[in-house]
């Protein structure tokens, strides 16, 4: 904590939620996966990756949810969405994280569908209709648990880096579904204040800003220390789609012949006049046939192609073979 925020106070700017790290719905994730289903022909892949984009979309309308309460609670607040803190052998994946001179909030965002209830243990069951409307009952794992790990692992982040030590640090578990109805009357009361529905984001952080117990006040550089440290040590994965989809050449859809074609016929233009030969001589019309025929995905592929030997494919393999690989 500032000394001179203690002794004279400090000019404050950020009089609303200021997104430090912003939320956009539009994620590389999604477009990964969309950019991949318009290039995947088998059905069974078509469809795992279909149902991904759904629960994906879905998870995002979440907390889309959470970012609209965040960005209209005019609360003097920094804010970040999406953040994977990666720092000595801890890992914690955050999905809205809100920084006061008062606290420090990470916001656990879930999207469930069904209702939920907690009992007199903390254990968390989802109740589910299925098509048929008959109702099934299954154990989650407890979003609080896992929120309040993450907790700790900012405690020893900001400790460690920053030697801040007494800031209170809040968990809040949103549920972002407003048709999820959440049943907590008999859950733990260390349970029950954390769980809370994204209509009630605004009403919890303004009770915890206006606490009078709560003495702590932290300057906006400090504030903006934490944001910054969190963007520093955000890592971000990039998951590898093909190993997951077990996609493979051969899973691709094939591009359209005439389309093929056209490309073909345009690079073997442009590589004659380049090279000041006849274009048949990069290959002939029933050689391009051939190709498109054959549709080589690799060199030996291609070896295949009538009129290809080595020393063609050597020289005009790896362009061609561009072609059928986009």
């Amino acid at each position: 904590m500032s000394i001179l925020n203690i002794l004279f106070g400090q000019k404050r700017t950020i009089q609303n939620p200021t997104f430090i790290k912003d939320f956009s719905k539009d994620s590389l994730q999604l477009a990964n996966l969309n950019d991949l289903l318009n290039k995947v022909s088998d059905g069974d892949k078509k469809d795992n990756i279909e149902k991904d984009i759904k629960l994906l979309k879905y998870g995002l309308d979440g907390e889309n949810n959470v970012y609209f309460e965040l960005k209209h609670s005019f609360l003097p607040i920094i804010c970040l969405h999406d953040v994977r803190v990666v720092y000595e052998d801890y890992v914690a994946q955050l999905d809205f994280v809100v920084i006061s001179n008062k606290f420090t909030c990470i916001l656990e965002t879930k999207k469930l569908s069904g209702n939920i209830n907690i009992d007199q243990d903390g254990n968390f069951i989802r109740t589910i209709k299925n098509r048929y409307g008959k109702e099934y009952k299954e154990g989650i794992y407890s979003p609080v648990t896992q929120n309040k790990r993450h907790v700790d692992i900012l405690k020893h982040l900001l400790s460690k880096e920053l030697k801040i030590n007494n800031m209170p640090i809040l968990s809040l578990v949103v549920m972002a579904n407003p048709k999820t109805i959440i049943k907590k009357y008999k859950c733990p009361a260390e349970v029950e204040k954390t769980l809370i529905k994204y209509d009630q984001i605004k009403t919890t952080l303004e009770k915890y800003q206006n606490d009078k117990s709560n003495q702590y006040d932290l300057g906006e550089k400090e504030m903006l220390d934490i944001a910054n440290l969190l963007i520093k040590v955000n890592s971000p994965i990039e998951m590898d789609l093909i190993t997951k989809y077990q996609i493979s050449d051969d899973t691709y859809a094939r591009k359209n012949d005439q389309i093929l074609r056209e490309e073909l016929m345009a690079y073997r233009l442009k590589t004659s006049r380049e090279e000041n030969v006849k274009a048949y001589y990069i290959f002939n019309n029933n050689e391009l046939e051939d190709i498109i025929s054959k549709y080589p995905r690799s060199e030996e592929e291609l070896l295949e192609v009538k009129g290809f030997g080595k020393v063609k494919v050597e020289k005009y393999g790896g362009a061609i073979l561009s072609f059928f690989k986009q």
